[in-house]
């Protein structure tokens, strides 16, 4: 029995119990592709992050960062510990790809680093004029094991600080778009809902289906463990009762007893 830890947002979190063995384990950042409603911001020399944490252990091999300026300067990446600790840092003599897009910047060897541990994630422009989308980080985001966890759980989330220096500051939980390249240790586990973010009414009667969850492995192969769910850690700790239905091999159908509608996004570490 494997023991893993997932962590979701929408209104739910999972208790993930799977079996099965491991397999050759693929890159796996936050945001994906996603493109910032704000892609520019003033120009002001800054660093910007985001605190991030992995349910698994494993290695960040780059940052990411969404850029819609070119800087002829250059870039600095950095990662460090939730305790300011450098862990590592690389100059981006260039943008790495298209502008607008993502632009990656590679450590010269991945960094090893240990499950549910916080994290920062940061890079430095000298021309300001980042992505920043306000509010963006009220909910926070999950991708597989890594989440970069909603701004009001950890003091803040996304953050920066005026120019090359540690990343303190954290306003309005804005997203600046930076991100990292993962590789867990072992093979990860995705959740895809339907709908997108389940929200629960108030009136809402026991038994009421909430969302179908698709789980699938990070290399493809079918899931075929079981799923349950746990407490939350915020939502004002409102309560619920929970329990999961099969659907099929690969798929369950959640059921609440809706006591409340969920005061804001919030996460569950899953097992298994």
């Amino acid at each position: 029995m494997l023991r893993k830890t997932v962590s979701f947002l929408f209104g739910l979190s999972l208790m993930i119990l799977v079996s099965g063995g491991e397999s050759l384990a693929q890159s796996i950042s936050i945001f994906g592709n996603a493109v910032p409603k704000n892609p520019i911001d003033d120009a002001l020399a800054a660093t910007l992050g985001v605190k991030f944490w992995s349910s698994q252990s494993g290695t960040i091999s780059a940052i990411r960062f969404y850029r819609a300026v070119a800087n002829p300067h250059g870039y600095v990446a950095k990662l460090y510990t939730a305790g300011r600790t450098l862990l590592a840092s690389v100059n981006l003599a260039r943008e790495s790809g298209p502008v607008p897009g993502w632009q990656v910047a590679n450590f010269p060897s991945p960094i090893p680093i240990s499950a549910n541990t916080t994290y920062i994630a940061a890079y430095y422009t000298s021309n300001g004029q980042n992505a920043w989308d306000e509010w963006g980080m009220s909910n926070g985001a999950t991708n597989g094991p890594l989440t970069a966890p909603a701004s009001s759980a950890v003091g803040g989330n996304g953050v920066w600080h005026l120019y090359n220096a540690f990343p303190s500051n954290s306003y309005d939980s804005s997203n600046y778009y930076v991100d990292v390249l993962f590789t867990p240790t072992g093979r990860s586990l995705f959740l895809n809902f339907s709908p997108p973010k389940p929200s629960i009414p108030a009136n809402a009667p026991l038994g009421s289906v909430v969302a179908t969850i698709t789980p699938t492995w990070s290399d493809g192969s079918p899931f075929t463990g079981t799923l349950s769910f746990g407490q939350p850690y915020s939502n004002d700790q409102c309560q619920r009762r929970r329990e999961i239905t099969s659907v099929g091999r690969s798929k369950i159908a959640s059921r609440m007893d809706a006591r409340r509608p969920p005061a804001g996004g919030f996460f569950l570490p899953p097992r298994g």
